[in-house]
C-alpha cells in the first residue's frame, strides 16, 4: 500500500510539473555537466521515472533521451527507498550484469545516483554519474553530488512555484476579465499599468488603449478638479471610497464612475476599482424627482391625503393637515375618522365608506369636517383601496376643502327658493289691477258710453296702471334686499 501511494504521488508530481518529455533546459544541463567533472565520469543524467519509462531532463555525453524502466539503475533508489545508489562494477552485480545499458553501449560500470526526493518524502527520480570503468567515489564527491541533487529539487520545484503562480495569474486574469467592473493600477504619474477587459465595455477603449496613458487624459473636464484633489489623498495614503466622477467614453458620451482606490506604497502603485453607475444615477434622479415632485403634491399641494386602515382609523396624514385644518398630521393618528365628521353626515359617509372594502374607488359627496377650532368644513374625498400595495395597505384618502362652493350653491339655492317665493306673492297682487284694466278695456269696446262715463273709465285705468308701478317697485326693492341678504349668508348659517 505504501509503495503504490509513493508511486501515485510521483506520477502527479511529475504530471503537475509537465516535465516528461520537456526541451532540454541549460540550467540542469549545467548540473549535470559539474556532476560529471565533480566525480571524474564520463556520462551524467537527471532522471526522472513514471510508471512505464525514465526520461532525462539533462543528459551529458550520451544521445539517449530516455529508456524503458526495466532497465532503469534509478528505478532501484524508488523501490528500494534508498536515498543514494552507488555500483562500483555494474558487471559483478547480479542486479546489472546482464542490464542492456552494462552489456551493450553505453556499457555501463559504474553508476552512482543520488535520490531526487520531494518535500514530501517522494522520490522522482536521480542525479547520477555513469562511467564505463569500474571507480569509487570519495565522500567529499558523494557529498558535492548530494548537493547538487538537491539544486535539482529547487529547481523543480521552482519549476512548481512558477506553474502555480501561471495558474494562478490566469484565474486572476480570467476573473478580473469576467468582472464587470474596472478593476486597473495606476503610477504615481498617473499612467494606467494595468487595466481589465471591462474597460472596454464602460468606456469604450481596450485595456491596450488606455495602457501608458494618462488616466486624466479621460476625465471630464469639469471633473478633472476634484479627480485632482482626490488622487492627491490617496498617493497621500489615504483610502478613497466612493468617490465620484465621470469619463468621456470613446464614443463621446459621459459614463458615471464610482471608485474605490488604495495606495500600495510599497508597489508605488494605486489600485483602483471602478463600477459604472450611469444608470444607477438616472434611476436616482428619476426618483429624486419623483420624490420632489411627490413632496411638493403632499406637502405643498391643497388637498389632504391620508391613510387609513379598514375601520377608518388614520395610518398617515400629509403634512397639509396643518393649512387645510390647522391641525398636524401627529394629532390624527390612531384616531378615527369619524370622530371628526358632523354627525347628520356620519351614517351616509360610513354607508359610502363600507363601499371601498369592495370597490377599487368611491367618491363621497361633500360632508362636514371638524377643525382645530371646532368649525365645520364642507370637505369632498375620492377613497382608494390600496390594501394590496404592501407600501400602503391602507385605504388612500384624498380630501378637497369645498366649504366656499358648498357655501355658495347653498346661497344661490336660497336666493332661488325666495325669489320663486316673491314671484308667486307678487303674481297674486299683479292680478287684481291688471284684471280691472282687462274689464275696463271691455267695456269700452263692447258699449257705447258718454263722454263722462269713458273719462271715468279712464281714471280707473290710469289708477290701476299706477297701481301695478307701484307693485313693480316694491317687487324691484324687495328682490334686491332678498339678494343682498342671501349674499351675506356665511358658514356659520349651516
Amino acid at each position: 500500500m505504501k509503495s503504490s501511494e509513493r508511486i501515485y504521488n510521483r506520477l502527479e508530481i511529475l504530471e503537475a510539473l509537465e516535465i516528461m518529455g520537456s526541451d532540454p533546459e541549460k540550467i540542469y544541463d549545467d548540473i549535470t555537466a559539474l556532476a560529471a567533472s565533480i566525480c571524474n565520469s564520463e556520462i551524467s543524467l537527471i532522471s526522472l521515472l513514471d510508471d512505464k519509462k525514465q526520461f532525462f531532463k539533462s543528459r551529458h555525453r550520451v544521445d539517449i533521451k530516455e529508456t524503458q524502466l526495466e532497465v532503469s539503475f534509478c528505478k532501484y533508489l524508488i523501490t528500494e527507498d534508498v536515498d543514494q545508489l552507488i555500483v562500483e562494477d555494474a558487471k559483478k552485480d547480479a542486479r546489472f550484469s546482464n542490464n542492456p545499458l552494462v552489456v551493450n553501449s553505453p556499457y555501463i560500470s559504474f553508476y552512482a545516483g543520488i535520490s531526487l526526493k520531494w518535500s514530501n518524502g517522494t522520490r522522482l527520480g536521480s542525479l547520477c554519474v555513469l562511467d564505463p570503468e569500474p571507480k569509487k567515489l570519495s565522500d567529499q564527491q558523494i557529498k558535492g553530488l548530494e548537493t547538487l541533487a538537491q539544486q535539482v529539487i529547487h529547481l523543480l520545484e521552482l519549476r512548481q512555484a512558477k506553474k502555480d503562480v501561471d495558474k494562478k495569474k490566469g484565474e486572476l486574469e480570467k476573473i478580473l476579465n469576467s468582472s464587470l467592473d474596472i478593476i486597473c493600477t495606476i503610477d504615481r504619474n498617473g499612467t494606467f499599468l494595468s487595466v481589465n477587459n471591462a474597460s472596454k465595455n464602460i468606456w469604450g477603449y481596450c485595456p491596450s488603449e488606455l495602457i501608458g496613458r494618462n488616466y486624466m487624459d479621460f476625465v471630464y473636464e469639469k471633473d478633472r478638479q476634484k479627480t485632482e484633489i482626490s488622487s492627491k489623498a490617496t498617493f497621500s495614503g489615504k483610502e478613497t471610497l466612493n468617490f465620484e466622477n465621470r469619463y468621456v467614453h470613446k464614443n463621446g458620451s459621459l459614463v458615471s464612475v464610482l471608485w474605490s482606490a488604495n495606495w500600495d506604497e510599497q508597489d508605488k502603485t494605486m489600485y483602483c476599482i471602478a463600477r459604472d453607475i450611469t444608470e444607477k444615477k438616472k434611476v436616482s434622479e428619476h426618483l429624486e424627482h419623483s420624490e420632489r415632485r411627490f413632496k411638493t403634491l403632499v406637502q405643498e399641494g391643497s388637498d389632504l391625503i391620508a391613510i387609513l386602515d379598514n375601520e377608518a382609523n388614520y395610518k398617515y396624514v400629509s403634512p397639509t393637515s396643518t393649512k387645510i385644518l390647522q391641525i398636524t398630521p401627529e394629532e390624527f393618528i390612531g384616531k378615527n375618522a369619524f370622530d371628526f365628521i358632523h354627525p347628520d353626515d356620519q351614517a351616509s359617509v360610513y354607508n359610502r365608506f363600507k363601499e371601498i372594502l369592495e370597490k377599487s374607488q368611491v367618491t363621497i359627496d361633500p360632508f362636514r369636517f371638524k377643525n382645530k377650532n371646532n368649525e365645520w368644513r364642507w370637505v369632498e374625498t375620492i377613497a382608494t383601496n390600496q390594501m394590496d400595495e404592501p407600501a400602503l395597505n391602507g385605504i388612500v384618502a384624498n380630501s378637497r376643502d369645498v366649504t366656499e362652493r358648498v357655501l355658495y350653491l347653498k346661497a344661490i339655492e336660497e336666493q332661488n327658493k325666495r325669489l320663486k317665493e316673491i314671484a308667486w306673492t307678487q303674481s297674486h297682487i299683479f292680478r287684481a289691477p291688471v284684471a280691472r284694466i282687462m274689464g275696463l278695456i271691455e267695456l269700452i269696446k263692447d258699449h257705447d258710453l258718454t263722454l263722462k262715463e269713458k273719462e271715468e273709465i279712464l281714471d280707473f285705468i290710469v289708477k290701476s296702471a299706477q297701481e301695478i308701478d307701484s307693485i313693480i317697485k316694491d317687487i324691484v326693492e324687495n328682490s334686491f334686499y332678498n339678494i343682498k341678504s342671501n349674499n351675506s349668508i356665511t358658514k356659520d348659517d349651516y
